[in-house]
């Protein structure tokens, strides 16, 4: 403890001096005492002692001088290749090139020097070659970098912009907006010409030495823009003609329809006339002719049904029908078709409900158009049609949902059909559009009719197993569905 408190004062002493001063105070510290023994031992008459404790006092002397050049020399090269390094000169070899403390700091110092260079040239070619606008803004939203590509996006050179205010750019009360750290944030920039642009800016801080820094990455959005109008137009234009197109077509609902009924009408004429006089091979062609109209009637219907609705011109007429009659009418209607592929029908109803307060036609069409599939996909099966109520604790009324369910043991259907399967002009897939014909818009139209109902149409199904469709409709009052009717009649601006 003595010892330390004695040296503390001399190693603080020491460091204040530079190396050649530390080195010539401990020379003479070492030397003086042994000069001073020197003449003592001469003056007592010691000759060979003095003069072995004054060579020795030399050479001390001399090897503190020599180490005192060897560290003044390595410290010069050191503060010159620092020197160096300051003024921008890049892998500056190490020196000193020796093995001593200041030759390993020197080497590190080269190797640093070399990773900074190289970093410098990544930074300087991100900024240089970037294809956005790069700039920084200091604290007083002052300009300090304006990359290339900025010059270009507004039209100044870097050394005309430089030090101005932001506000120069992008105009108030935008021009702050950079301090918002955001990414891609739409403003609107100003040109050398004054002309205006729409930009995504793009913004961060950092601190350098206490200083706040904003970096602010910018994009002329002027082309995102026009394409965005352009894709815009188009659809607009797209939507428009598709909304004439529907509206044509439900327009010409009578002119499609009348040629055809006339067809169909004079067909079942001649057939009957054909069957009076016995005349079978007339009979036959007469009876295709009548098949064909009839089925381009269908086809034809669907088409313009699904036209009326894209047009918001298909009308629902609500009333009192009983669904016994209607069932029946249903079963002589699917009953051939079914045995065309040798399919059983049956139908399960237990008489209740009695009657149904809804369209009876498009009530018919749901079930036609489920019951006709169920037909055509299933060959020697069983296609069965359930009708039953489930009640709704939230309604008034009792048994307030009817459910049809339409069940077959055809082939099924796999997840990726399922999930396109209601799409109009779309069926499960290019085969079985080949296989088993249709438009595809059959259960299009059931959807779009449960819907304006106030139902919906559910379907469950597995590839080879069968598929199940489950329509639900609101067991309503007309109260409640003249309401509805007014409230859509407003919106649609009809009154």
């Amino acid at each position: 403890m003595p010892l330390r408190l004695l040296l503390s004062p001399i190693v603080a002493l020491l460091d204040r001096w530079a190396y050649p001063r530390r080195f010539t105070v401990v020379g003479l510290v070492i030397t003086l005492p042994l000069a001073a023994l020197a003449i003592l031992l001469l003056w007592h008459g010691h000759l060979l002692d003095a003069a072995l404790v004054l060579l020795g006092s030399l050479i001390t002397a001399l090897i503190l001088t020599a180490l005192s050049k060897s560290v003044s020399g390595e410290a010069d090269d050191l503060v010159s290749m620092i020197s160096r390094i300051a003024d921008g000169e890049h892998r500056v070899p190490p020196t000193p090139a020796s093995n001593s403390e200041l030759g390993v700091i020197a080497r590190s110092l080269s190797d640093l020097s070399a990773e900074w260079a190289l970093s410098g040239v990544y930074r300087q070619a991100i900024v240089e070659y970037a294809v956005d606008g790069i700039m920084i803004i200091d604290e007083r939203d002052t300009i300090t970098i304006f990359n290339p590509a900025a010059e270009r996006m507004f039209g100044y050179a870097a050394d005309e912009i430089i030090g101005q205010p932001i506000s120069r750019l992008i105009p108030d009360p935008l021009h702050r907006q950079y301090k918002l750290i955001s990414i891609g944030n739409e403003i609107i920039g100003r040109r050398k010409d004054d002309s205006a642009f729409p930009m995504d800016l793009t913004s961060g801080q950092i601190m350098i030495d206490s200083r706040r820094l904003y970096v602010i990455i910018l994009r002329d959005a002027t082309r995102r823009k026009q394409a965005e109008e352009e894709l815009q137009r188009a659809r607009d234009a797209a939507e428009a003609a598709s909304r004439a197109k529907s509206t044509f077509l439900a327009n010409m609902s009578h002119e499609l329809r009348t040629p055809l009924n006339a067809i169909i009408g004079y067909s079942e004429m001649l057939i009957e006339d054909a069957a009076d006089v016995n005349h079978e091979s007339l009979e036959s062609d007469l009876q295709r002719i009548h098949r064909a109209g009839a089925h381009l009637l269908g086809l034809i219907s669907d088409i313009l049904d699904i036209s009326k609705i894209e047009a918001g011109k298909m009308d629902l007429h609500y009333e009192y029908f009983t669904l016994a009659p209607m069932l029946s009418d249903v079963e002589i209607t699917v009953a051939p078709l079914a045995a065309q592929n040798g399919n059983r029908f049956e139908i399960h109803y237990t008489g209740e409900p009695a009657s149904l307060f809804a369209d009876p036609v498009r009530v018919r069409q749901i079930l036609v158009n489920l019951l006709g599939n169920a037909c055509k996909f299933t060959e020697h099966g069983t296609i069965t049609l359930r009708v039953y109520t489930i009640a709704d604790p939230s309604s008034q009324i009792v048994g307030s949902s009817i459910i049809f369910e339409v069940a077959d043991t055809g082939i099924g259907m796999t997840p990726d059909q399922l999930a396109r399967l209601f799409q109009p002009f779309t069926q499960a897939d290019d085969s079985t559009t080949r296989k088993y014909g249709g438009t595809g818009l059959g259960l299009a139209l059931t959807r779009h009719f449960c819907q304006m109902m106030g139902g919906a149409v559910e379907v469950t199904s597995a590839a080879g197993e069968g598929s199940m469709f489950t329509v639900s409709l609101p067991l309503r009052d007309p109260d409640e569905v003249s309401a509805e009717a007014m409230e859509r009649d407003v919106v649609e601006g009809r009154r």
